[in-house]
């Protein structure tokens, strides 16, 4: 996997079926048969990530939205993607 940093572009796989069960988004790799739950903010990380977008703007959205510092947003965000892409949920431009 390419190292991930605020530049980097990334986006949804295809591969995912997604449904929600109990308010938490399941998320389904069809191809490798390993899942994620997203729960709390998760689910809007994923909904931006639908279209190619890179770490910052996702950062930018979600500081935009919650009540949250830009500091800790970038982690966080940086840890989820980093997760989903071991997960091969999403994809990183090179």
């Amino acid at each position: 996997m390419s190292a991930v940093d605020t530049t980097t572009t990334v986006r949804a796989s295809e591969h995912p079926t997604t449904t929600t069960v109990d308010g938490e988004l399941m998320l389904l790799n069809t191809e490798t048969g390993m899942y994620q739950g997203l729960t709390g903010v998760g689910p809007r990380v994923w909904e931006l990530l639908r279209e190619p977008t890179t770490v910052q703007r996702v950062v930018e959205t979600l500081t935009d939205e919650y009540d949250v510092t830009d500091e800790t947003c970038e982690r966080d965000v940086l840890e989820f993607v980093r997760t989903m892409a071991e997960e091969e949920l999403v994809e990183v431009d090179p």
